[in-house]
């Protein structure tokens, strides 16, 4: 399917996933609402447990029981994956759609060789492929990813490689059939910082290049800043802020986002202890009623317990917050 030049890569639209317990249903994202443009990066981010991976996987569609999605829209160049065929998603992912786990050993297979598995990505969704044409695109992707010597690397099996090698090979699969849309779960978290730069060097091109959008999951703020266009903050399963990664970095609107900016290591004076943003993450079943942060919250007052909406605060730049830190910083 064609998409038109105006119409998004994806639209995500009320996203809702949950997990049926024992105690009933317990949301793990809710009203999760986004867009990503042809050849576009949009980060991710948030702490740990904030609801950043379920979001990835709700787009893939690849939650498992006991989980659901129980209501939105996820529009693949004007087509929802969520009303498509089981066929037919098989289709589109790996091809149209691709993930990066952060784990590389959830996408490659230990007992097969890499060209194997590379080969048969390309065959899965393209059996005119001949042998030679199929080895060479994968040589070629391994050389993108930075893996030295790729025509030899193709022969050899998963255990054989480094954990950083084996997430350059991951990274590569994903590559392989130049997809729509790559939604990236902190894949570089176990590189270290030169490979960590080529890889970013990689996808900003692939994005540049072959109009390919990318949604960058992460808890690193440095990434994201030198890496996307707009930004995604989440916290509790819920959006809290969104906008262009320099408005939100520079002038954040949300405390929680402005908790994360004063906690990173590189923003406090040399000397002085971090920034910490008191208190923890409360768990999924007993997430606070309104806003999901007010609990943790000094600008928090009574009118922060009913729900707040993502409201547009400052020219493309929205907030879930009815204390929002409007002043200049």
């Amino acid at each position: 399917m064609v998409a038109p030049a105006s119409m998004p890569t994806l639209e995500v639209e009320g996203l809702e996933t949950r997990f049926i317990t024992r105690r009933g249903p317990v949301p793990a994202i809710r009203d999760i609402s986004l867009t990503v443009n042809k050849g576009e990066i949009v980060g991710l981010v948030g702490e740990s447990g904030s609801g950043k991976s379920v979001t990835g996987l709700s787009i893939m569609g690849l939650i498992e029981a006991p989980g659901e999605v129980s209501a939105g829209k996820v529009l693949l160049n004007g087509e929802d994956l969520r009303k498509v065929s089981r066929r037919r998603l098989r289709q589109l992912r790996g091809d149209r759609i691709a993930m990066v786990f952060q784990d590389p050993m959830m996408t490659l297979n230990p007992v097969l060789r890499i060209r194997t598995q590379m080969v048969e990505a390309i065959h899965a969704h393209d059996q005119s492929v001949g042998a030679e044409a199929a080895r060479q695109r994968c040589r070629d992707a391994l050389a993108q990813v930075g893996i030295p010597s790729p025509e030899e690397r193709l022969d050899a099996y998963p255990h054989q490689f480094s954990g950083g090698m084996r997430q350059r090979v991951a990274i590569a699969i994903a590559l392989l059939n130049r997809p729509d849309l790559i939604i990236a779960d902190e894949p570089t978290t176990a590189l270290d910082v030169t490979i960590q730069a080529q890889i970013l060097a990689v996808v900003q091109s692939l994005c540049r290049e072959h109009g390919t959008a990318l949604i960058w999951i992460t808890h690193d703020l440095s990434v994201v800043a030198g890496l996307a266009e707009r930004i995604y903050v989440m916290y509790g399963g819920c959006v809290v802020e969104q906008g262009g990664v320099d408005a939100v970095l520079d002038r954040p609107l949300h405390p929680y986002t402005d908790g994360l900016i004063r906690s990173v290591p590189w923003h406090n004076e040399p000397g002085r202890p971090l920034n910490q943003i008191r208190g923890m993450v409360p768990p999924l079943d007993r997430m606070p009623k309104g806003c999901r942060f007010w609990p943790r919250c000094d600008r928090a007052t009574e009118g922060c317990r009913a729900p707040v909406a993502l409201d547009e605060i400052r020219t493309g730049q929205r907030a879930r917050c009815i204390h929002p830190l409007v002043e200049s910083r």
